[in-house]
């Protein structure tokens, strides 16, 4: 299977994160960051690839966006609201043709 195919695992965590969230405002830690490691290898997958599938795009906004919309009702959502800002660094990296394992903190980018 292609990184750009339909994941039926993307949609599984995708459903036992975020729309879990949405649906019973209960916030599960494991599941979203199962669903940002999924992400990532997709981005290291797609690094040269000039088209993003439409479902993982969909994934990373909706992951972030559910994060920030529930985080004044949701204890959890409140208290790892940085998530939201890391699955949108995720999108941004996907966009310039980057993973996360291109960027190491601490240490100089050499171009």
């Amino acid at each position: 299977m292609a990184a750009n195919d339909y994941d039926l695992a993307l949609e599984e965590l995708t459903r036992a994160s975020t729309m879990r969230l949405l649906a019973s405002e209960s916030f599960d830690l494991p599941s979203f960051a199962a669903l940002y490691d999924h992400l990532g290898q997709k981005a290291e997958a797609l690094k040269s690839e000039h088209v993003i599938s439409k479902q993982i795009l969909d994934a990373l906004r909706n992951a972030a966006k559910a994060i920030r919309n529930q985080a004044p009702y949701v204890t959890g959502a409140r208290e790892n609201i940085a998530l939201a800002d890391k699955f949108e660094v995720l999108l941004d990296l996907m966009i310039i043709g980057e993973g996360p394992r291109d960027r190491a903190p601490g240490v100089p980018r050499i171009v």
